[in-house]
């Protein structure tokens, strides 16, 4: 049997990244990041469970997110 047929080309894969490299791309601190991730206001990944889980996020679904917001019924509240 093959592995390497049956396993997906990880290099081509988006890697997760973590709260500061997602507080870069957004603009914001990390500490804002890690909040709205805990209250579901931006796409995240938890690692582990409970109160000291780890946040990772991926910056096109981050992207993605901001995109929609763009054309949303509901603007911004602060332009």
């Amino acid at each position: 049997m093959n592995l390497a047929a049956n396993t997906k080309n990880y290099d081509s894969m988006e890697p997760y990244v973590g709260p500061d490299e997602a507080a870069k791309f957004l603009g914001i601190t990390r500490l804002k990041v890690i909040r709205m991730a805990r209250a579901g206001l931006l796409p995240a990944h938890a690692l582990g469970t409970g109160k000291r889980r780890q946040w990772r996020y991926k910056l096109s679904q981050l992207d993605n997110h901001m995109q929609r917001g763009v054309n949303s019924p509901y603007p911004p509240v602060r332009q």
